[in-house]
């Protein structure tokens, strides 16, 4: 049989003629899949950019709105540059107090005893330590904006010293000296804790005065 006869195709093309047709339509098809991919790519691209700059305004926009509230220029302040609670303020709850406890006596263990029952009673506890700093039987140092959170560990011990450093969080240690003998009774301290704090110095007792006379009224 001659190769014309044998190349022949049923329909008058030959083999070689199908098979380039059907190579051309296969380009075709992968070029225009190609180019919707592409497309596609870029649309979604475009929608991404559009949800971008749109999430950025209604982001500037809150924080404008939000910027007077959150501002801490009205935060008065008293000696030491110690933040004043506001009227008829409680101490703060012992959950949310972090107190660390250091010993300044030659009484071994004595830190860590005491740090055990703070933490019984409610309090966050830090790693317990040494200190040279002691100076009394307890003294409760925080810093300026931990007034509160001073007072709640204060309600734990007989007549500490209450001291004010630089420290820029709510912690609050407490310096175990010579004359320590254990924390106050639990009742009591529970008591204490429910009664509003005592201003702190520098702070206005008229301020405190006149709010109170308004919720009274």
């Amino acid at each position: 049989m001659s190769s014309s006869h044998r190349d022949a195709h049923p329909y008058g093309r030959s083999n070689d003629d199908v098979r380039r047709r059907d190579q051309r339509r296969r380009r075709q098809r992968r070029v225009r899949i190609t180019q919707l991919v592409v497309f596609s790519l870029a649309m979604i691209g475009m929608i991404c950019a559009l949800t971008f700059a749109f999430t950025q305004l209604t982001a500037d926009d809150d924080v404008v709105a939000a910027g007077p509230s959150d501002a801490g220029a009205d935060v008065a302040t008293g000696k030491g540059g110690v933040q004043c609670p506001d009227p008829g303020a409680k101490p703060a709850k012992p959950k949310k107090v972090e107190v660390s406890v250091q010993n300044g006596t030659s009484r071994r263990g004595l830190a860590a005893s005491v740090t055990e029952s703070l933490a019984d009673r409610g309090f966050s506890t830090g790693k317990a330590g040494n200190t040279k700093a002691a100076s009394g039987a307890v003294t409760i140092v925080y810093g300026p904006a931990g007034y509160l959170e001073a007072t709640a560990v204060a309600a734990e011990f007989s007549k500490p010293t209450l001291k004010l450093d630089d420290r820029e969080d709510s912690t609050v240690d407490v310096l175990v000296g010579g004359g320590f003998k254990d924390l106050v009774d639990e009742d009591d301290a529970a008591k204490a804790l429910t009664k509003a704090v005592k201003m702190p110095q520098g702070c206005s007792e008229d301020a405190k005065d006149s709010s109170t006379e308004g919720a009274e009224g």
